[in-house]
């Protein structure tokens, strides 16, 4: 055929193209262009069109039926515009097909052909292809949902062959079998609660009810618990791996989060990792970011441990450790998940500028009853749960130390001791979980804790005469929450809870120093979460925090950290002062998916503090996670972060010694940290993974106190930085090991006021190094170690005293503020587990030795009377522990 020479017509050879389109599509087809050669003649500089709008055709619904499928081959005329002005069948299929081509042939929009650069007329031929089997996968509904899970039995081993059967929330069934690897996945359409029973010859049968969110690949493990058989205790046989009790214990791994950087442990890690005592908060302390415990305080990112808040399902509770951090507050068996993010959390968290840890209380198990108890040298543990009717169920802890009745008899009586530490504390919780519909599920929960230390004083210490007889500490409080999840449809759900708190704090210093602080928590929170569409979903909450106060101190101003200590020239406070503090706070967050591999977090949060200057707080956040290549992500997120001051810290009561002044300063602002983050991750198998990130935190209006001014008492004067990296190697458990290594390295600055130097932090720590590892030797032993090296901590020398004839004592001079450091820390950490497992439970005898080459880690200085002499106070010496925990 020969065009006009007007309109520069020609045949432009193409090479054939295939595209296959995705799930999206209305229907489905392949579609190939050819055209015939061009003249000789033809200039080298000329270029082919160039499809830019391609036009699904509709397919045949009888030829679908039947499973015909083929090609037709179109001829089609382009104009200089790119449209097509003709459409010719040059190879017939069938009239429907011929027809269906060409229809959507007639609305294909290209990049028009071009010699020497000016657009031309062309001919093409497409061959377009429709397939069957690509038109039916695209008439399936979406996948909107992943569920996948392994099922284990006794010694962890996984179980083939279980029957599943999953229930939806329009009450239809699907079914699978485990595979040999005892794993087994759905691809739901459906979201929201469902219900999943497993049944496996040789086990009883298990169900559980679980919800599936929007988008959400939920990564369950559930364990089988062996039909009970009257067959005689037994071991494991030589060779197989030691597991944990066998439970319904399910560990969930819900992703993809809402924040950039979350860690989360599994069950058997909890369990056996070295030095903790297989307690799941302790086991924190061992992630990137978290510097060594220092008086169990958790300290996240060179932040003070005051800018870190622990929540339990949404309420806030004042300590996460007892009393040195030998144990934590809440029962690991009681445990769902632990939520640890150091930095750039989500908007539903505020009134904190350091790192977040978040505890979810699980759901007592529906089906039997659980008895757990762990007795060990220093506390004792029991655990129960179980169903009270189908739909009602409970869960009951109490835990209790008893190193006082161990320590108190024997040191008491030694003269020599001048200084002695007799820490006492427990704990408990209980809940009551009803289900009235598959749509509903109520929580009543009840957790308390106390900690009192009572320090004996023999005879006044040298650096301070005045110091005599008994003096105590102590904090506690006790929790009742209320928490109600509803489910409105497969899109639209919403969490509720209400609580309440009584936190009491006391501290006894003869007639020097006394405080007693108690304070109601009323704690109220609700967020709606919305499935907008395919690719945005909106959660929108509410929080409310408040309640009265009564404090009741005698004693001095307390510096700020980096200020030392002088009892000579410190301002005397003493008040007595009630108070109502009042925090409401409201956010709004999207996650945004325009594609599978990537996901975008915008939030704000507006806080209103009552106390602080009667002000609000703006605080936009925003975070990222791109899976940019199979298996390697980049995430990143930045956001502002503000914490409203301490109650002492803002108060206005008048001081009883100087009726001039105040306690605090009602005129406070709230403190403001923008944190900025970018890391790396990567998972090289289903057990190893790496990931790095870089962190960046510019603090402002940091409140610094005037310990010795008589005016005012606390300013926003104070600036900071906190900038550093972390690396996360990690082996997930396998049948026989799991260990990782964490590495962090930062380093955290202050300065008083913006006319002052930089100055390293009072919790700066700059290498932090954590290597663990367990492994199952077979036969029911497993052996783990756990090693740690930390920078030593900052301290302030002393470069002098000068004497004060009217008291008779000596008073320091200090030099720079923590321009010292002591020497590092390292010790090494074992643990030994043997396992039985019996006809009616297990039993792990475990032996945990701490500071196994029993180094002396250096933990501050201790100065004689005039400052002139100086020891070294150390830790804890090399220290066995051994107990048992036997499961029902």
């Amino acid at each position: 055929m020969h065009l006009p020479d007007a309109v520069h017509t020609r045949r432009l050879r193409a090479r054939v193209l295939a595209v296959t389109l995705t799930a999206a599509a209305p229907a489905a087809a392949q579609i190939g262009a050819t055209t015939q050669a061009a003249p000789q003649t033809e200039p080298t500089s000329s270029t082919p069109p160039r499809l830019t709008q391609f036009v699904q055709a509709d397919y045949p619904p009888e030829a679908l039926a039947a499973g015909r499928e083929g090609s037709v081959l179109l001829e089609l005329t382009i104009d200089p515009t790119g449209h097509v002005t003709q459409v010719t069948v040059q190879q017939a299929l069938s009239a429907d097909f011929d027809a269906a081509a060409t229809a959507a042939a007639r609305n294909f929009v290209f990049e028009p052909a071009r010699r020497e650069g000016v657009a031309v007329a062309s001919i093409l031929r497409y061959r377009y292809r429709f397939s069957a089997a690509a038109a039916r996968a695209a008439r399936r509904p979406q996948v909107h949902a992943l569920l996948r899970a392994t099922v284990r039995g006794r010694g962890d081993q996984p179980v083939g062959g279980a029957a599943v059967t999953l229930t939806l929330p329009d009450a239809t069934t699907r079914q699978a079998t485990t595979d040999a690897a005892g794993t087994f996945r759905f691809e739901l359409e459906a979201v929201g609660e469902m219900r999943l029973s497993v049944r496996a010859e040789g086990f009883d049968p298990m169900s559980a009810t679980e919800t599936v969110a929007d988008r959400e690949d939920l990564a369950l493990t559930y364990r089988l618990s062996p039909v009970r058989a009257p067959v005689a205790a037994t071991t494991q046989t030589p060779g197989e791996p030691a597991g944990e009790a066998d439970d319904e214990a399910t560990v969930r791994a819900r992703r993809p989060a809402r924040e950039v950087t979350r860690q989360s442990l599994e069950f058997r890690e909890i369990l056996r990792m070295p030095g903790t005592g297989g307690d799941a908060l302790r086991a924190v302390q061992n992630f990137p970011g978290v510097a060594r415990a220092i008086n169990g305080l958790l300290i996240v990112r060179g932040s003070t441990p005051q800018d870190t808040q622990i929540f339990a399902d949404g309420t806030s509770i004042p300590i996460v450790y007892h009393f040195g951090g030998l144990s934590s507050v809440v029962s690991t068996e009681l445990l769902d998940r632990i939520d640890f993010y150091p930095g750039n959390y989500s908007a539903r968290y505020g009134r904190a500028q350091g790192g977040i840890v978040d505890v979810g209380l699980r759901s007592p198990r529906r089906q039997g009853f659980r008895l757990v108890a762990n007795i060990n040298l220093i506390d004792a543990s029991l655990f129960a749960e179980g169903a009270i009717t189908r739909n009602l169920s409970f869960a009951v802890s109490f835990r209790r130390s008893y190193i006082d009745a161990v320590l108190g008899s024997v040191l008491r009586g030694v003269s020599s001791v001048s200084f002695t530490s007799l820490p006492v504390y427990w704990d408990y919780q209980a809940v009551l979980e009803y289900r009235p519909t598959p749509r509903d599920r109520f929580r009543l929960a009840f957790l308390g804790s106390d900690d009192s230390l009572a320090l004996i004083l023999n005879q006044p210490p040298e650096v301070a005469p005045r110091f005599s007889g008994s003096f105590s500490t102590g904090i506690g409080f006790h929790a009742g929450q209320l928490l109600w999840d509803h489910t409105f449809s497969p899109t639209l759900s919403s969490r509720a809870m209400f609580s309440i708190n009584r936190n009491a704090i006391n501290v006894g210093g003869g007639d020097v120093f006394g405080l007693d602080l108690t304070f109601w928590n009323i704690t109220g929170r609700y967020e709606l979460t919305a499935q907008v569409n395919r690719h945005v979903r909106a959660n929108v909450g509410m929080d409310l925090t408040g309640g009265p106060a009564q404090i009741n101190f005698n004693g001095v101003r307390q510096p700020t950290e980096g200020q030392m200590p002088n009892l000579q020239n410190l301002a005397r406070v003493s008040t007595q002062d009630a108070d109502t503090l009042y925090r409401p706070g409201v956010y709004t967050e999207l996650e945004v998916t325009p594609t599978p591999r990537l996901r975008l977090i915008p939030s704000l949060r507006l806080d209103y503090t009552r106390d602080a200057n009667r002000s609000w707080s703006v605080q936009p956040r925003f975070a990222f996670r791109w899976e940019f290549a199979r298996d390697w992500f980049l995430k990143g997120g930045v956001g502002v972060f503000n914490q409203p001051p301490q109650p002492a810290q803002s108060s206005g009561a008048v001081n009883s010694f100087n009726p001039a002044t105040t306690v605090g300063n009602p005129f406070l602002a709230t403190q403001r940290s923008i944190q900025y983050g970018l890391g790396a991750e990567h998972n090289f198998s289903r057990y190893l993974s790496l990931s790095v990130e870089g962190f960046y935190k510019d603090l402002d209006d940091q409140i610094i106190a005037q310990p010795s001014v008589q005016g005012a008492s606390y300013l926003n004067s104070g600036i900071g930085r906190i900038y550093g990296g972390e690396i996360l190697f990690r082996h997930r458990p396998s049948a026989r090991f799991f260990g990782w290594l964490a590495y962090t390295i930062s380093r955290s600055e202050r300065r008083d006021s913006p006319q002052s130097a930089y100055r390293i932090f009072q919790f700066d720590q700059t290498h932090i190094l954590t290597l663990i590892g367990s492994y199952r030797l077979g036969r029911g032993w497993e052996i783990g170690l756990r090693f740690r090296f930390v920078t030593g901590n900052p301290t302030t020398p002393v470069i002098g005293a000068v004497y004060n004839g009217d008291t008779g004592t000596y008073t320091q001079i200090p030099g720079a503020p923590y321009s010292a450091r002591n020497a590092p820390f390292h010790q090494l950490d074992l643990r030994i587990d043997k396992t039985w497992t019996f006809r009616r439970g297990n039993l792990d005898l475990y032996l945990e030795v701490l500071n196994v080459y029993n180094n002396a880690n250096p933990e501050g200085v201790q100065y004689n009377y005039n400052y002139t002499q100086s020891t070294t106070v150390t830790g804890i010496p090399f220290f066995p522990n051994l107990g048992f925990r036997y499961e029902y």
